[in-house]
């Protein structure tokens, strides 16, 4: 096939056949960087059909290697945020209900927080499983191997320097080619909009969300996405080992009510009620099972459940913001929160760079709170000698009004392939 042709074709806006989709993904690792690059940006700014979505995600899963389907294999899939730890919570006691969880995560980047570098945050524990252990393991959460949807690797590269990752049809190609490689029947997405969201307005995330379920379900598995609100962070405590020790509350059913809120609307787009297992503590146990077939020492598995903070790391400096004046929290910007927490060494700049688990914040006082003038709202864990810089922007994610704002639910919309256009 002729590749600058082929460019050229979707250059001028005309959709590709799926043969040529198909030949252009099976020869990828021979295309030079600057078509691939090409192809990406007539991509974005042509955008990709229907068609074309399904095309390009079905070649790229058959470039991998796939889990074998397994009987009630479910997953869940988040495009990120700022606290954003359901994952933590949802894939254990989806377990204790009897399901298969094969889970592949991934790391942050910018202000927004990743599962592995949170359960990495845990002394011991293995996020590089095989694709045999995978198989033989009936609850994981493992970073994608270079075996699974490869393309996606060299594609996800080329995007992140060429401004193509916004483009709807290359997001769902990657998501979905390695979530239908997981072999699982059921999937829910949390497809999140706002400011420290990836998508900034609903509608865009909503055209996401519409996109994925169909692909979803054209590969034949069921798919629910739910828009979520992600302009303040999620539950009361971000960062890597901070949110462990949260998700931990939240196993044990003591978690803040909006994290509680998406885990119990992740779990019910599952077909599943986890009221019983988290009261009952069979959730928490199967946490606890899952650390210790991913290569945590069982003391230690233990004696985390008991008291996080004897096993997690924690900051050495605490930085304590408090209220300059006496109302009500009007607004905690997620974005500002997440920025500084990543320039503070909590999150990364650039892939592949160290993080710093310990690094963290605590959220003492919720939007609608009331406060009194001297009342600590957040408490940073930080390393000796933080810029001032950081902290001072920290305060500026801070609003105190006079009067106090509502808070509704952080769930704008539920879709399912009834609500997706398959034209």
């Amino acid at each position: 096939m002729h590749i600058p042709s082929l460019l050229a074709k979707k250059r001028d806006g005309h959709a590709l056949e799926q043969n040529e989709i198909e030949w252009f993904i099976q020869h990828l690792q021979d295309i030079p960087n600057e078509q691939i690059g090409a192809f990406l940006m007539a991509c974005q700014i042509n955008g990709l059909n229907p068609h074309e979505t399904t095309s390009l995600t079905k070649a790229m899963l058959e470039q991998g290697e796939r889990l074998p389907l397994r009987e009630g294999a479910v997953d869940k899939h988040s495009t990120g945020g700022v606290g954003d730890k359901m994952s933590l919570i949802l894939a254990p006691a989806l377990r204790a209900c009897g399901a298969v969880v094969p889970m592949l995560a991934g790391r942050g980047l910018a202000h927004t927080g990743g599962t592995i570098d949170k359960l990495e945050s845990i002394p011991g524990f293995n996020t590089g499983l095989s694709i045999q252990e995978m198989i033989e393991n009936p609850c994981f959460i493992s970073r994608q191997t270079a075996e699974i949807a490869p393309t996606d690797s060299i594609l996800y590269a080329i995007r992140d320097v060429t401004a193509t990752v916004p483009c709807i049809g290359l997001i769902t190609a990657s998501i979905l080619s390695k979530k239908a490689a997981e072999g699982i029947q059921s999937l829910v997405l949390d497809v999140k909009f706002g400011r420290a969201a990836f998508m900034q307005h609903s509608e865009d995330a909503r055209a996401l969300a519409q996109s994925m379920v169909r692909v979803g379900t054209e590969l034949g598995i069921e798919v629910t996405a739910q828009l979520t609100d992600m302009d303040h962070p999620i539950g009361r405590m971000l960062g890597n080992g901070h949110e462990i020790v949260e998700c931990i509350d939240c196993l044990k059913g003591v978690g803040p009510d909006d994290t509680m809120e998406l885990v119990h609307a992740q779990a019910n787009a599952l077909g599943f009620e986890i009221t019983d297992v988290l009261s009952n503590g069979s959730a928490l146990n199967e946490f606890k099972a899952m650390l210790e077939r991913q290569g945590v020492d069982s003391s230690t598995a233990q004696r985390l459940i008991e008291d996080p903070w004897s096993v997690l790391q924690r900051a050495p400096q605490q930085y304590i913001l408090q209220a300059e004046q006496s109302g009500f929290v009007a607004d905690l910007d997620a974005l500002l929160i997440g920025q500084v927490l990543c320039e503070a060494g909590a999150g990364r700049s650039v892939q592949g760079s160290d993080i710093d688990h310990g690094i963290g914040i605590e959220i003492h006082k919720h939007i609608g709170s009331k406060v009194e003038e001297g009342d600590v709202i957040l408490t940073l864990d930080g390393p000796f000698g933080i810029d001032i810089q950081l902290i001072q922007r920290l305060k500026n994610s801070i609003t105190i009004s006079d009067y106090q704002v509502a808070v509704g639910s952080r769930i704008l919309e539920t879709l399912t392939i009834s609500d997706c256009s398959t034209t």
